[in-house]
């Protein structure tokens, strides 16, 4: 007979061992690829053969889990935050000739599974945030970057330390947008302080 003291340590070895954060791009664009791009529209897919969930579990494996904003269209929900976020990373393309090529950016989603309510309500997780992006020229739609494969996951607060982060404006939307856009800004170019490192923290999550 397993004595009942392990049975709690084998299941957290089991969610521990194999999950990590990821933050993970191909070589961010040279200058002289992007040095003209003026960003006229940003398009995110989620397509709806993703799967997703309303059940409060754990840890659902599923595609997509997002609960934030309450009931609704999980799909539109999350097409809004994509695009949100590459308008955020577009606007930090700063062009040397006023932007003569206009491009759109777009994005479809792998996976986005953030936390459920159970999750944030104890120990928190991982917000694992990965998609497709492409960059196409906006008149004759021919690709100029990409497909590029993103993965730009975020360490995802519960209990007190998620109450905290809310209280000064912190929720989770706001902190997946802002490391979104981040990690897709350095993959477009963008240097200096803002610029993401790639890498892999192992941390709980899916």
């Amino acid at each position: 007979m397993i004595k009942s003291w392990i049975l709690p340590l084998v299941a957290a070895l089991g969610l521990s061992a194999c999950v990590s954060t990821n933050t993970t791009f191909p070589e961010p664009l040279r200058d002289d690829v992007t040095f003209n791009w003026r960003v006229v529209d940003v398009q995110a897919t989620v397509p709806r053969t993703l799967t997703t969930t309303d059940r409060n579990g754990q840890m659902p494996n599923v595609d997509l889990i997002w609960t934030e904003e309450g009931q609704g269209d999980t799909y539109a929900q999350i097409e809004a935050i994509m695009e949100d976020s590459m308008a955020k990373a577009a606007s930090r393309l700063r062009s040397t000739v006023k932007g003569s090529r206009p491009v759109i950016i777009r994005t479809e989603q792998l996976q986005f599974h953030s936390l459920t309510q159970r999750a944030r309500s104890n120990i928190g997780g991982i917000h694992n945030v990965d998609f497709m992006l492409t960059v196409v020229d906006a008149n004759t739609g021919a690709v100029l970057a990409g497909p590029a494969k993103i993965e730009a996951d975020v360490t995802a607060f519960g209990g007190r330390q998620a109450e905290e982060a809310v209280a000064q404006g912190q929720t989770m939307r706001v902190r997946i947008v802002n490391r979104v856009s981040d990690v897709i800004a350095t993959y477009l170019g963008v240097d200096g302080a803002d610029s993401v490192v790639r890498g892999r923290i192992v941390e709980i999550g899916r």
